[in-house]
């Protein structure tokens, strides 16, 4: 067997496996580490950055007419 053929029959059993696995609801949900957490985070993780805290972001408004 060649190695493209190979490679080939791997990725047609990895689709088909994903496929099987979201017919049976169960599907791979994405981890609380991915989160994007408290305000307190995201405003010290801006902070960080050099940019603005999250609550003066959220506040500015534009400008009047």
């Amino acid at each position: 067997m060649a190695k493209e053929e190979r490679e080939r029959r791997i990725i047609a059993a990895v689709i088909s496996l994903v496929v099987l696995e979201k017919e049976s609801g169960e599907t791979i949900e994405p981890t609380l580490g991915r989160d994007e957490g408290s305000s307190w985070s995201k405003s010290h993780r801006r902070m960080a950055m050099g940019k603005t805290s999250w609550l003066k972001a959220r506040t500015v408004r534009s400008t009047k007419r």
